[in-house]
């Protein structure tokens, strides 16, 4: 890829996560001061990933055999046409709260798309050895999006209709398709769209490569643990703020970009980490974000707040990004995307199953309880780093790739 494709590719990321981020701060702190029920906040966490359960299958075989940018494209859409639909229920009054949920189940199975197919074009493209630099630059420019979407989210939301927040979130992922659409994509190699009886035979050879490869089982666990704290600390943070801090939404959206800070640096530190730490990396992200949900459930001060949360984005987005990278160094290209897929699902499984759980925990025992209760999958998380660390293969790509 050139420099301009480049460009292109971070700002469709850029775009997509700002649209994203805006949108699940407006719609969550909404859904909270509406029904005042946390439980509908962990349901709107779980039930948004429960058709990725299926579709995740189904995307990875897509992504390996049919155009990534295509696929990318079709996605985009999808989210456009999805988010409309919910920009004119709010017009016409015809909100629910189960029609929130619905839309955003429509809404995380576009993006179940959009990523992995991206993910996959950039692992196509690039050289192996330039993996590391791009998924951090890539792992940048989206935190980048967040903390722009978060900030806009917040402000939106204490100053204006949701209505009026809609078309703003619209143009946000427009943007995002349209950057895509220019794109300059030339597949690296020619894929045979083979008999659609063979579908079901790629998902099953996926499972087959998994199985003799795994080092991926271990990769899988962290990152999934990762993505469990990641999704759950976005998805509760709006009523921690509002009813353990007891503040606005003004401070939500300030927790939220301090999120995204903690991020973007775990993009800007991501090949200065992995050079010094090498197979010793999963292990200090995994303190870093045990440390922070720590200070998040003991401590009721906005000033400790923002230090825990920024602790949480700094883990968690050097497990995802840096872990990911690992997976796609150690990933034959041709099952690229049938591996992202398969990791998105554990990660999905986990937000899935513990959301209803952690939205009742909240509603009863105080949203603080969500991140102790957090702490628990994070140190075992930290207990299986410590093993996969001594793993050979493991060893050999963090030490001969930094």
């Amino acid at each position: 890829m050139n420099h301009s494709n480049t460009r292109k590719l971070l700002a469709g990321y850029f775009l997509y996560e700002c649209g994203r981020a805006m949108y699940f701060v407006l719609v969550t702190w909404f859904l909270y001061q509406w029904t005042e029920n946390a439980l509908y906040t962990g349901l709107f966490v779980s039930f948004g990933f429960i058709p990725g359960l299926i579709s995740n299958l189904i995307f990875g075989v897509l992504v390996d055999r049919y155009n990534r940018k295509r696929l990318s494209i079709i996605a985009g859409g999808v989210s456009v046409v999805v988010l409309s639909a919910l920009w004119t229920a709010f017009l016409c009054d015809l909100t629910t709260p189960w029609l929130i949920i619905f839309t955003h189940m429509m809404l995380q199975t576009s993006g179940s798309l959009f990523r992995p197919s991206l993910q996959a074009l950039a692992a196509e493209v690039y050289k192996v050895e330039e993996l590391p630099r791009i998924f951090s630059l890539s792992g940048s420019a989206t935190i980048s999006g967040s903390l722009a979407g978060a900030g806009l989210g917040g402000m939106f939301s204490s100053f204006f209709t949701m209505t009026l927040s809609l078309i703003i979130v619209i143009l946000l992922y427009s943007g995002a398709f349209l950057v895509i659409w220019l794109l300059d994509y030339v597949p690296a190699y020619q894929r045979n769209n083979r008999a659609q009886s063979d579908f079901y035979k790629e998902i099953y050879s996926g499972f087959t490569y998994l199985h003799s490869h795994k080092m991926l089982y271990g990769l899988f666990v962290m990152m999934m643990i990762g993505q469990l704290t990641f999704h759950t600390t976005l998805g509760f943070l709006s009523v921690y703020t509002s009813d353990f801090l007891k503040q606005s939404a003004l401070v939500y959206g300030a927790l939220d970009i301090m999120f995204s800070i903690g991020g973007i640096a775990a993009g800007l530190l991501g090949a200065w980490w992995w050079r010094h730490t090498k197979n010793h990396l999963a292990i200090y992200a995994l303190l870093t974000m045990c440390t922070g949900l720590i200070i998040l459930g003991s401590i009721p001060s906005t000033g400790a707040a923002l230090a825990g949360i920024l602790l949480v984005g700094t883990g968690t987005s050097i497990v995802r990004a840096l872990l990911q990278s690992v997976q796609q160094i150690a990933t034959d290209r041709r099952f690229h995307g049938r591996m992202a897929s398969f990791r998105m699902l554990c990660n999905q499984t986990s937000v899935v199953v513990t959301g209803p759980l952690f939205g009742w925990v909240a509603h009863t025992h105080g949203a603080n309880n969500v991140f102790l209760l957090l702490f628990v999958p994070a140190m075992f998380g930290l207990l299986w780093a410590w093993f996969q660390s001594k793993h050979p293969q493991f060893v050999d790509i963090t030490s001969r790739t930094a």
